[in-house]
């Protein structure tokens, strides 16, 4: 097991690392190439059919090898700066992002041929078998952690992590399959990022929470704190089962005000937020149910981190959403200023982001200005994510407004 552990830590330092690094840094200024100046340049659905063509591969290949074959030659020069932080740091993102576009592409291959699809029925479209799996795997690592509480030293603990990685790479790569499968459908005509609607959102919230969560874990030893991040993300899974039983899962087509790319930009950022947030929750929950635990001088009390530890790792998991939600909130507004010909309309949707912006921008002020730690400020992150719940799920069901294509059907 230590072999491996060394063997995976040096590939991902010095000049192996910096040479990916390099190299998936020219595979994107490839791909920015070929939307600026190759084939028919950048549209909205033909440039995904330009990227895994001749054009992708000549592209996408030439930026790879020119960064690889760059770096190279630098390290020659400068072999001091090998061991550059930047590139250790971001490596192992890009390995998981080019492992999962990988993935994607192999199960392609699994698709039903283009006579058998169907925008009426699209049971047969792969992508739900492999969400199916994520939602297993969510599930039992969830139980695994709650097992944990109770069998610390036993193997349980690293099947929970294990499965728990395991569902992210599957809902990474069922939503790019999704992504995919979008332009089989009318002849590629209704193709967009799988960001679009309240399921496919949902998979892309669970895998961030998971992967914040194992960033803390991994960092600071807080397994035991995956049974209450993890019981989250069991909760949603459950509630995106019932969304598909519904019809809230089929690939549908962009209303206009969607049809843009800050699509793109301020969906994924603004879950990034929310993400941080449901671990900041379940850091305190873990908090709240530690300080109970020792009023009644459980032993189970040893397998939880420090108190001190729990209140850091809810404060990180804020300082970490906090500016992605007010990034996304400005991205919104921009979107909302080309959309509708102005930056804030008060909408429903609007006010509840400004709502849960004040929540946690007061939090970090009283932590900050003021030194507040412990109960209350666990209490805080509890009542702040049921905040940020209405804000994503109650204003979609309950009410109306200019982001009411978001509402259930």
């Amino acid at each position: 097991m230590n072999a491996n552990v060394e063997s995976t830590s040096m590939i991902n330092q010095g000049r192996p690392a910096f040479v990916r690094y390099w190299g998936y840094i020219g595979l994107v200024l490839g791909a920015v190439g070929l939307a600026l100046f190759g084939g028919d340049g950048y549209t909205e659905n033909g440039y995904i059919f330009q990227l895994v063509g001749k054009d992708g591969f000549m592209w996408l290949g030439t930026g790879a090898l020119m960064g690889s074959g760059l770096s190279i030659a630098y390290q020659t020069m400068r072999p001091e700066r090998t061991g550059s932080w930047i590139p250790e740091m971001m490596v192992p993102w890009f390995d998981a992002a080019a492992l999962m576009v990988i993935l994607m592409t192999i199960m392609t291959f699994f698709e039903p041929t283009s006579a058998q699809v169907s925008y009426e029925d699209q049971s047969n479209l792969f992508a739900g078998h492999v969400i199916m799996t994520m939602n297993v795997l969510f599930i039992f690592s969830s139980v695994s952690y709650i097992a944990y509480l109770f069998a610390p030293e036993s193997f349980i603990g690293k099947l929970a992590t294990w499965t728990a990685w395991a569902a992210i790479y599957s809902g990474g790569s069922a939503l790019l399959l999704r992504w995919y499968e979008s332009y089989l459908l009318l002849d590629g005509e209704i193709g967009h990022a799988p960001v679009s609607n309240i399921y496919e959102v949902f998979i892309l919230l669970f895998c961030i929470i998971t992967i914040i969560y194992l960033q803390w874990e991994k960092r600071y030893d807080a397994k035991a704190m995956g049974a209450f991040v993890m019981v989250l993300v069991a909760a949603g899974v459950f509630f995106a089962i019932w969304l598909e039983s519904v019809g809230q899962a089929e690939i549908k087509p962009l209303v206009p005000a969607l049809q843009s790319y800050w699509m793109k930009i301020h969906v994924p950022m603004n879950f990034v937020g929310y993400g941080s947030f449901a671990v900041a929750c379940g850091a305190g929950m873990a908090y709240l149910t530690r300080m109970w635990l020792e009023t009644r001088d459980s032993k189970m009390v040893k397998v939880f981190p420090s108190l001190e530890q729990l209140d850091q790792l809810a404060y990180k998991s804020v300082a970490v959403g906090f500016p992605a939600f007010t990034l996304a909130t400005i991205l919104g507004a921009a979107w909302a200023a080309e959309a509708w010909g102005g930056y804030w309309s008060w909408d429903p949707k609007e006010t509840w982001a400004l709502i849960v912006w004040l929540t946690y921008g007061a939090y970090l002020h009283v932590r900050i200005s003021h030194g507040w730690h412990g109960k209350t400020l666990a209490w805080w992150t509890v009542i702040g994510f049921l905040v940020t719940v209405f804000c994503f799920l109650g204003v979609n069901m309950y009410l109306a407004g200019l982001h009411s294509y978001g509402h259930l059907s």
